[in-house]
């Protein structure tokens, strides 16, 4: 299996004035995501889907999408959705705030987003019925039901691929640059495997996920795919490419086989990216000035939004950012079981008010707000009820999620909850419909068909269009 994760710098080999075989070309890019055709030939005979019709695209708002993934699950009593006429054992320990919005409130620890209302919308009844992280994932990344729900789930083949994934592949996007691209780590399960829902799943891994992992926080932090080695410079790659390529075609016709072929134009896309001073300065962190990154906050979450900020400015058209933190006792996850308020008061909601507010501030001063769809919810919310341990546990029966650009109304309180906060009242949004309206910002079609492994066909959402929630 191909790896698209960056390779640290000892994997990379440095001498390109040896002979370079196909394999240490595409380990040396791991850029193969960009979706050239034939990738799997390379990888053995595993059945690629078809990613099916090309979807109907129709006039939107959205040219790209930011998905802001807050593993673990967020309270909506503690953020979006506080209920303080409710008993002390709901309602927690934390008062509201005015906001910018008339008559509505949020938490006193995100003074910064409540002054900032007026640029996003909440919906306060997200519903499914998930009470598992994985499963639950799954349903919130994907759009679509997990086959098998359950604890403990992982990625399969047979696996929807993550929305965000699915509409990249219809978008337009600069050559030089992938199509999707994951920030800044990968959210396991608590045995320590990745979730599913975050990858391409039956679409092949031709669409894996670009994915930039690490502490973006690290001074100096670079991407080794995208360095070049000591004494290479992008023009010397380039031809050097151009020979490997000429050499490559020129066997195949004497030998009358072209099954290399497609392997060589994975190559050449990866070279597209790794050659060009454009991708290299669109990753390239350190090129914002202190103060922008001070604005945004010391932490991996926040510096993940300033890259993704560059990379909609350079034309990616679709980022995920991924909070994610290595176990439920770290003061950064957002599965807060125990001693959720000193957590929640101290660690999660400051750097979380912070960097979100910087983003939707530079998104709107550097025009891209109207262009860019952003979006952020965690994989279920919390018990109406704080347990013995001072925390909240798994209840995906409603949750609060945010929205913001690319179409949406700005402003707007969609949806409420029961007075205990447990379920969805009004106006209940599904995680297919979430999907459903994503896929319609960015101008495509939620009827649009795809075909799993079997070629069995499914559309992109069988949710529906929340069209209240857009202008």
């Amino acid at each position: 299996m191909l790896s698209f994760e960056f390779l640290p710098r000892a994997h990379v080999r440095s001498d390109l004035c040896t002979p370079v075989s196909r394999r240490q070309w595409l380990q040396l890019g791991s850029l193969a995501s960009l979706g050239a055709a034939g990738v799997a030939a390379g990888a053995g005979n595993r059945a690629v889907a078809s990613p099916g019709p090309t979807a109907k695209r129709s006039t939107a708002t959205a040219k790209s999408f930011v998905q802001i993934f807050l593993w673990g699950g967020p309270g909506a009593q503690e953020t979006w959705d506080l209920k303080p006429h409710a008993p002390a054992e709901i309602r927690g320990e934390f008062r509201g705030i005015a906001t910018a919005t008339p008559g509505y409130h949020v938490c006193e620890h995100l003074p910064e987003l409540a002054r900032r209302t007026d640029r996003y919308t909440v919906v306060r009844s997200l519903t499914h019925e998930g009470v598992n992280h994985g499963t639950s994932a799954y349903h919130m990344l994907t759009g679509h039901v997990h086959w098998a729900p359950g604890t403990l789930r992982h990625p399969t083949a047979d696996d929807v691929p993550n929305l965000a994934i699915n509409a990249a592949r219809f978008l337009d996007r600069p050559a030089y640059l992938p199509p999707h691209v994951h920030l800044p780590s990968i959210v396991n399960d608590g045995d320590g495997l990745p979730v599913p829902g975050q990858d391409s799943g039956f679409l092949g891994e031709q669409h894996t996920s670009f994915k930039v992992l690490g502490d973006l926080t690290q001074p100096g932090f670079r991407i080794p795919t995208l360095e070049l080695a000591e004494g290479v410079t992008r023009e010397r790659l380039r031809k050097r490419v151009a020979l490997t390529e000429a050499v490559s075609r020129q066997a195949a016709h004497l030998a009358g086989d072209t099954t290399g072929l497609a392997v060589d134009a994975s190559v050449r896309k990866a070279v597209d990216l790794l050659a060009s001073d454009d991708t290299a300065r669109a990753f390239d962190l350190s090129a914002e000035p202190d103060a922008i990154r001070a604005r945004y906050g010391h932490h991996h979450f926040a510096q993940a939004l300033l890259l993704a900020r560059r990379l909609v400015e350079a034309q990616v058209p679709v980022i995920t950012v991924y909070w994610n933190a290595p176990s439920n006792l770290d003061n950064q996850s957002w599965d807060t079981h125990k001693n959720q308020h000193v957590r929640m008061r101290e660690h999660l909601l400051p750097h979380f008010d912070q960097a979100l507010s910087a983003f939707l501030d530079e998104l709107t001063d550097r025009g891209l707000i109207d262009s860019t769809l952003v979006a952020w919810y965690g994989e279920f919310g919390r018990t109406p009820k704080i347990n013995r341990n001072g925390g909240r546990d798994h209840w995906g029966f409603c949750q609060s999620i945010g929205m913001a650009g690319g179409g949406v109304q700005p402003g707007l309180v969609y949806g409420t909850s029961t007075p205990d906060g447990a379920y969805a009242e009004q106006n209940p949004v599904r995680p297919d419909d979430l999907a459903a309206t994503v896929y319609h910002c960015l101008g495509l079609d939620p009827a649009t068909e795809m075909h799993d492994l079997k070629g069995r066909p499914l559309p992109l959402s069988y949710g529906r269009v929340v069209h209240d929630l857009l202008s």
